[in-house]
């Protein structure tokens, strides 16, 4: 007993000297978005010695709106067909510096993913397979959501009808007056315009979800459609799409902006203008001044340790509209 009780402390003790020691190696560092330069008109890669510590980079980055929280999945296979699965937080302190990431408390078990903020910063959404009683196996994917409380948060909250259904609904955006942009699976083609993972919206009033529309085929295709992003004026949506006549081979990014009438113009493709290969997760900062995306292709042996975080100056896509 004695010797467990030593073998225990001496691996308390390593493992502070190794929490004390990822602390002291994480940069100092301060201000909005890390105190980094903004960037222009052309995509830059955002920080690289902080978000690709972990090397296997394949998730979304998203910032709260006042810009002072981070959240940030890792998800991938390493080389040896292990799987890599981190969900890291990231807190400004009071006086301005960045603190080291931590895990956060989305759950790795039931595949918890695709956070987004409401805007006043009381709601964080996300899509979880946690079941619905807390017992049991995991199910289809769902959208939740967590209300905040004080320095932490509330325990999950299912969503719930008409917005879940028994199919998958995943990668919640949520608009300033609480309505939401999300996907689900379509495995039938309607009119060509729908088929595999499609975007849908619904509209939220008086305390309650309207039934989700399936957005229509300047949007929707039989393809892939996913990620959902909407400009805080509701001026564009952004998405990802794996559609033929993109600039990669794999998943590109497209925007489609509001007409007059409410209706949407044909999406067009992003990708062509970055020229960045295999673009996903795109998240717009809450004030609309920039864009942020991963990108890169996967590498043969080591899961995503090719792709970064790009982030731009979000202007380019407003004046692609003017242009």
């Amino acid at each position: 007993m004695k010797k467990k009780f030593v073998l225990s402390v001496v691996l308390l003790h390593v493992l502070f000297l190794c929490c004390l020691a990822e602390q002291k190696d994480f940069p100092l560092l301060q201000g909005p978005y890390f105190g980094q330069k903004p960037p222009g008109a052309a995509a830059e890669i955002f920080l690289p010695e902080v978000f690709n510590m972990y090397k296997y980079l394949h998730g979304k980055l998203v910032f709260s709106p006042d810009g002072k929280e981070v959240f940030w999945v890792v998800t991938t296979t390493a080389g040896d067909g292990s799987a890599i699965n981190m969900r890291m937080f990231i807190k400004q302190k009071i006086d301005g510096t960045w603190a080291a990431p931590v895990d956060s408390f989305f759950s790795i078990a039931h595949k918890e993913n695709g956070p987004c903020y409401s805007s006043d910063e009381k709601r964080l959404y996300y899509q979880s397979r946690a079941p619905l009683n807390g017992n049991g196996g995991n199910k289809d994917l769902d959208i939740w959501y967590r209300e905040r409380k004080g320095e932490g948060w509330s325990e999950p909250q299912n969503i719930g009808c008409p917005v879940n259904t028994a199919a998958d609904e995943s990668q919640p955006w949520v608009t300033g007056n609480g309505s939401i942009f999300f996907c689900r699976d379509n495995k039938t083609i309607v009119n060509g315009q729908a088929g595999g993972s499609d975007i849908y919206f619904s509209q939220y009033a008086n305390g309650s979800y309207s039934d989700p529309v399936l957005l229509g085929a300047e949007i929707n295709s039989e393809y892939a459609e996913t990620e959902p992003t909407m400009a805080p004026d509701n001026s564009y949506l952004l998405f990802i799409s794996n559609r033929p006549g993109g600039f990669s081979r794999m998943m590109n990014l497209y925007v489609s902006f509001r007409t007059a009438d409410g209706g949407w113009t044909r999406a067009l493709c992003l990708s062509q203008e970055l020229k960045i290969e295999n673009i996903w997760f795109p998240t717009l900062t809450y004030d609309g001044k920039y864009l942020f995306f991963c990108g890169g292709y996967p590498s043969p042996h080591n899961g995503y340790d090719r792709s970064n975080y790009y982030w731009l100056d979000a202007r380019q896509i407003t004046d692609l509209k003017t242009n």
